[in-house]
């Protein structure tokens, strides 16, 4: 009778043992922030527009944007830059800039501008991002 009169006791203190061990692992800490409160940094690049060149009066633009984060201290900045394929007529516009940083600069909207390119049209075109040093994958957008 012993024997059966502490089993049940001892399944019973084993399972308050292993859910005080699962809330202590899952839950966070006192004063813990948010994730991106500590210095995260992405991009999603969502479109492309071109403004057509019209030699000999102007260069061409290709503008691309999209939303981005970075939670880096207020006064930083992340560096972003751009090079993108266009066929037929073969154009290559690039763009370089920065995009401030801060606590609150969350899913943030952005956009940034080729530097005038004769060649620009509207059309099929593949753009290479670089984000904070990083490359993701090239996306195609009819601009």
């Amino acid at each position: 009778m012993f024997r059966y009169a502490s089993a049940p006791r001892l399944r019973t203190a084993a399972v308050v043992a292993c859910l005080t061990a699962t809330l202590a692992v899952t839950a966070p800490a006192a004063g813990a922030a948010p994730v991106a409160v500590q210095g995260t940094k992405s991009v999603q690049l969502q479109w492309a527009s071109a403004w057509p060149a019209d030699p000999p009066f102007h260069s061409g633009v290709l503008t691309i944007g999209g939303v981005y984060t970075c939670t880096e201290p207020a006064g930083t900045s992340v560096a972003v830059s751009f090079n993108a394929l266009q066929v037929v007529p073969l154009a290559m516009p690039s763009g370089s800039g920065t995009l401030p940083c801060g606590p609150g600069v969350i899913d943030a909207p952005w956009e940034l501008a080729s530097f005038p390119n004769a060649d620009v049209h509207s059309g099929w075109t593949n753009v290479l991002l670089t984000f904070d040093g990083q490359g993701p994958p090239p996306q195609e957008f009819t601009a």
